[in-house]
């Protein structure tokens, strides 16, 4: 009896650990942080999901300054053809308007993409902590069955 009680101890605790310990590899392999952010060296679960959230992060803030910048140049451009439209003949005018109608819709619809990207990347801490905490639930259940004497 105390050596099933014993060895039930043993194999939950195995895993445990095991679980515990896979759970941040098992989404390594996800493209979005993984081939961006440099490894260094960190072992502990806490550690690796606090250098996954800062890669986020910073991921964040480079694709912001990017799409800032992408915009600028938009607007620019769109302020280009505006400044052209007002000095320009009679016959071009019409010609100008289609550009800067065009132009103005692809910077729009470049703020609504970047709004959304930003709100995919923003929310990706919180997604990745509740991967782990449903691990962390159903390892905790697939432990306590285990132990009460059922898989």
């Amino acid at each position: 009896m105390n050596f099933t009680l014993l060895t039930r101890s043993m194999l939950a605790a195995a895993l445990v650990s095991g679980a515990v310990s896979l759970a941040p590899q098992a989404h390594a392999a996800d493209s979005t942080t993984a081939s961006n952010c440099q490894q260094n060296g960190q072992n502990d679960v806490i550690g690796r999901l606090a250098q996954r959230e800062d890669c986020l992060n910073s991921r964040v803030q480079n694709y912001q300054k990017q799409s800032q910048e992408a915009q600028a140049t938009r607007e620019k451009r769109l302020q280009d053809l505006k400044d052209k439209y007002a000095n320009a003949p009679a016959n071009q005018k019409a010609r100008l308007q289609n550009q800067i109608t065009n132009e103005q819709s692809k910077l729009t619809n470049m703020r609504d993409q970047q709004t959304q990207r930003l709100q995919q990347l923003r929310n990706a801490p919180q997604q990745q902590r509740d991967r782990v905490n449903n691990l962390g639930n159903k390892t905790r259940g697939d432990v306590n069955n285990f132990l009460n004497g059922g898989l």
